[in-house]
């Protein structure tokens, strides 16, 4: 009698590298699938924060009759300005707090102190990271910006600074347009061609809907005090005007998706004033500094900055003034100043965006 034996056969080698690959091959094509996805929901937040800041500028309105802005209180010297010091100051962010659920930090903070000097205690609340300031598909896990100037530096006003300028606050993600300026309003706003493309050459007002204020405390003959940003000075409508708009990860400066530092800057010779300004803090990058005139008057294609802007506005260049940049793929989330959020390309016609930023020029806008 024979007895029947049973084999006990497992995987040759072939037949396990063949399972291998079928999964390697199922893994490839799940993986852009899943990167779109989690990409899709970072958008999808960074959207909603846009929503919530600009329903913070509109509840602001209605209690304040304006729009929040950036305000800085300075001494110059009398009777002839000759030297610069920060009194005290309020960035439009500072300024939303509590309409964003963050009285909490805002009660925290004296607003009556110079807001430059880390030595205060109560300037130590500008430490905060605020979820709402943060787009999610921005890169790095540094989350704070700092403002690093050091004393008798002339910041742009002719005068040296009579102490060093030290602020550390939470990186913000986002921006208000001030307005349009340099070859940017060349090209697109104030030009001899922009008849020819349906918009009006010349005339009407550069500035955005978001103004600013610099108060000059001991000589009030050089206060440069725009009129309040109300809604109502804003005649191109307030779903034809751009009222914040992604610009993204300034504590580092970007040309494209490179990162320029000290170590490459002679790959972008003209990135060097905007790679100097971004290491001593001077562009708005955090949610405390009230140095973000945002003016944009765009770069060149490939990030830099050959003479006073450039024709590129979106995604060439995360400096302040560039324009807008983010890392969501094509382009960069907008709020209008009515309140809702867009997708702006980074295709945009230059005449069409430049007319989206200001406020009361009086262009008919097309489609974007």
């Amino acid at each position: 009698m024979r007895l029947n034996k049973r084999s006990n056969r497992g995987f040759t080698l072939i037949e396990l590298l063949v399972v291998i690959a079928i999964i390697a091959i199922l893994i490839s094509l799940l993986l852009p699938a899943v990167q779109q996805a989690r990409e899709a929901a970072r958008r999808t937040q960074c959207r909603n924060n846009m929503k919530q800041l600009g329903l913070a500028f509109h509840n602001y309105h209605d209690v304040y009759l304006e729009f929040a802005r950036s305000t800085s209180g300075i001494l110059v010297g009398t009777p002839a300005p000759s030297f610069l010091t920060v009194a005290n100051g309020t960035s439009w962010c500072t300024a939303i707090l509590p309409f964003i659920e963050q009285s909490n930090i805002y009660d925290s903070l004296d607003l009556t102190v110079d807001l430059l000097d880390n030595t205060i205690a109560s300037n130590a609340a500008y430490n905060n990271i605020i979820p709402a300031f943060l787009c999610p598909s921005a890169p790095g896990s540094v989350q704070t910006a700092t403002v690093a100037v050091p004393m008798g530096t002339d910041v742009g006003l002719g005068l040296p600074t009579t102490s060093a300028w030290n602020q550390t606050s939470g990186r913000v993600d986002y921006e208000a347009a001030s307005g349009v300026r340099g070859d940017f309003s060349n090209l697109y706003a104030y030009c001899a061609t922009c008849n020819n493309q349906g918009y009006t050459s010349g005339g009407g007002d550069r500035h955005g809907v978001v103004g600013w204020a610099l108060v000059v405390l001991d000589n009030t003959a050089l206060n440069d005090m725009p009129e309040a940003s109300k809604i109502r000075n804003c005649t191109d409508g307030t779903s034809n005007t751009i009222l914040l708009g992604e610009l993204a990860s300034r504590n580092t400066l970007y040309n494209g998706r490179t990162e320029v530092t000290a170590a490459n800057i002679a790959s972008f010779p003209n990135s060097a004033t905007d790679l100097t300004i971004v290491t001593v803090g001077l562009n708005g990058a955090g949610w405390g500094s009230t140095l973000r005139e945002n003016w944009i008057n765009g770069r060149a294609f490939d990030g830099g900055n050959p003479s006073d802007g450039g024709p590129c506005s979106v995604n060439c260049s995360n400096a302040l003034s560039a324009g807008w940049y983010s890392w969501h793929p094509g382009g960069a989330t907008i709020a209008l100043a009515d309140g809702s959020v867009r997708f702006i390309s980074e295709n945009i016609g230059g005449f069409a965006h430049a007319a989206l930023i200001t406020a009361a020029k009086g262009e008919v806008n097309p489609e974007f």
